[in-house]
């Protein structure tokens, strides 16, 4: 009860401080990491994310396809009940590789999307904005989302002027 205690009043002291802190530095929700950057290294920086998504998704792809066709050699001349347990185990093994590629792209390339995105929108006109894409940037489910993401960073990028 009382480590219980002490935990909570840290947390609350450290949230304390964090809160202070960010009140101090002026921090506030429109301004990232990304604001004072210039626009002539803003635009490499996001296909370059740009390209290590792609090669993500390929990765993938391949992985997938190569999962496919081994299963389908096995599936051949199974009879029913092995063809069952066949595509059961594939169906397994597809979907940890597809579970390991969204973990994946969360772990290295999720945050930077969302802000390099509200980054661009920031200093684009808003014709460019897509609303409909706010939901997949933040909640990507499968690999479309992810390669969605991918293109329009990519038109994002390339709309922007260079100074």
């Amino acid at each position: 009860m009382f480590n219980e205690r002490n935990r909570s009043g840290r947390r609350e002291r450290c949230l304390s401080v964090l809160v202070a802190g960010l009140v101090l530095i002026g921090a506030a929700p429109e301004r990232t990491i990304y604001s004072n950057t210039a626009n002539r290294e803003l635009k490499p920086r996001v296909l370059h994310l740009v390209n290590n998504i792609r090669d993500m998704v390929y990765t993938y792809k391949k992985q997938d396809s190569e999962l496919l066709l081994a299963f389908d050699k096995k599936d051949g001349g199974a009879v029913k009940d092995e063809q069952r347990k066949v595509r059961e185990q594939w169906i397994r093994e597809s979907d940890a590789a597809h579970d390991s590629f969204m973990r994946q792209y969360k772990e290295k390339y999720w945050a930077d999307a969302i802000l390099l995105r509200n980054e661009l929108l920031r200093r684009l006109p808003k014709n460019l904005r897509q609303p409909q894409l706010s939901g997949i940037y933040q909640y990507p489910t499968n690999v479309l989302g992810v390669e969605a993401i991918a293109d329009n960073l990519e038109l994002l990028a390339k709309s922007l002027p260079d100074s």
